[in-house]
């Protein structure tokens, strides 16, 4: 199914099967994907700026309930963009074990400052706290649950920005978000909860304030792998990457984080859990006379091969079990081992340099 929107070009609307008026294109875009056949397929979505706005009784947005969807638009040409004062998720991935979706190739815009949240409108109901993102997957509303998760959800060459709550967030087995353009976030630009996952290849610009750059919850066996953070002037980030607590087997390689002058960023990572490898990153502090923390609260980990220039690495073990933490063959520029509490193990190198 090929849809088009308003000021999407003549030539695309006349090839396209459906045309939206460029007002609540989410209607348009949701009967086409309700008119794939019970197989499943792809929902191309052509050049222009799709308007989206909230579905009543509903946190989207546009809605794919069903699963073998594809969602496929033309690349930043394709923007899927949410309305002031809608409060809702741009992509609402639902349904009890929806899964085998793929999004790729848009912009998709949470518009944040046009969408206030409003924590009271969820205050203590599970999951709540996770909506107004730019796209999420989770099976049920807040509050609700089911036998059977999201899964298999890919999410590739987009761009997602400017979210209320959380860029990518999404809860099941086997999910990946790969080789996207991922900005500001009040919460994360991207949380995988559940496991195992991917987060590959993304590049990660923070502009102004978000928590989490790169993020797990209550997930084992996920790989955080060959992404760029880049905290610019102005920008403001708590963590840079963070494994959630009690979360088993993660591997966190191949990164780069940089902070510019006048961005802030609080902690290059916060690594918990268990069953860790952290190997072959390169974290930059922006200041050697205030150097950028890296905490290790976990255990039963190894951290070798890394770069670490302007940076306290805080061996700081909250786990109590006094498994090993393994440091090994580190470049340490201007950086210094910290050890509180933790069975550390290994040369750490010249702290001193």
């Amino acid at each position: 199914m090929i849809v088009a929107t308003r000021n999407s070009s003549e030539k695309s609307r006349n090839a396209a099967d459906i045309v939206g008026d460029g007002h609540g294109d989410q209607e348009e875009i949701y009967a086409a994907i309700q008119s794939l056949p019970p197989s499943g397929g792809t929902v191309v979505l052509k050049e222009g700026v799709y308007d989206i706005r909230r579905v009543a009784g509903t946190l989207g947005g546009l809605i794919i309930d069903r699963s073998n969807v594809t969602l496929a638009g033309q690349g930043a040409a394709t923007r899927l963009i949410l309305a002031a004062g809608q409060n809702t998720n741009v992509i609402r991935i639902i349904g009890n074990g929806v899964g085998n979706i793929t999004i790729r190739d848009l912009w998709v815009d949470q518009n944040r400052d046009q969408n206030p949240y409003n924590g009271a409108e969820f205050q203590n109901i599970s999951h709540g706290r996770f909506e107004y993102n730019g796209i999420k997957a989770f099976c049920a509303e807040p509050g609700n649950s089911c036998p059977k998760p999201t899964h298999n959800v890919t999410i590739r060459n987009c761009t997602v920005l400017n979210a209320q709550r959380l860029g990518i967030m999404l809860q099941g087995p086997n999910m990946r978000v790969i080789n996207n353009r991922l900005g500001n976030a009040h919460s994360d630009a991207v949380e995988l909860l559940g496991g195992p996952g991917f987060v590959m290849g993304n590049f990660v610009e923070i502009t102004g304030r978000t928590h989490v750059a790169v993020g797990s919850d209550a997930g084992d066996a996920i790989i955080m792998a060959n992404n760029q953070v880049f905290v610019r002037e102005g920008g403001d980030l708590d963590i840079a990457f963070r494994s959630w607590a009690d979360s088993e087997g993660h591997v966190i390689s191949g990164n780069i984080v940089t902070v510019n002058t006048g961005g802030r960023l609080a902690l290059a990572m916060d690594v918990r859990g268990f069953n860790t490898s952290i190997s072959g990153n390169v974290i930059r502090g922006p200041d050697p006379a205030k150097r950028l923390p890296l905490w290790l609260t976990g255990a039963g980990m190894s951290v070798t091969g890394n770069h670490f220039r302007n940076v306290d690495l805080i061996v700081n073990d909250q786990t109590g079990t006094n498994r090993p933490i393994l440091l090994n063959a580190n470049a340490m520029e201007k950086s210094a081992v910290v050890r509180k509490t933790g069975n550390l193990v290994g040369p750490p190198g010249d702290s001193t340099r």
